[in-house]
């Protein structure tokens, strides 16, 4: 029984990571498009401003 426990805990700590891992993934990913879009943003802003 304290084998069955044990693992389960395991798999649980397991779990937490992946999910710690898969949301810290999703911030940077949001950070780039994030700043993809500023800098698309800022050469809109230029062209215009050359008009």
């Amino acid at each position: 029984m304290k084998t069955a426990s044990k693992e389960l805990q395991k798999l649980r700590s397991i779990a937490e990571t992946s999910l710690n891992k898969t949301a810290e993934l999703q911030q940077v990913l949001a950070q780039i498009e994030a700043s993809l879009s500023r800098a698309e943003s800022k050469k809109v802003i230029e062209k215009t401003n050359k008009s």
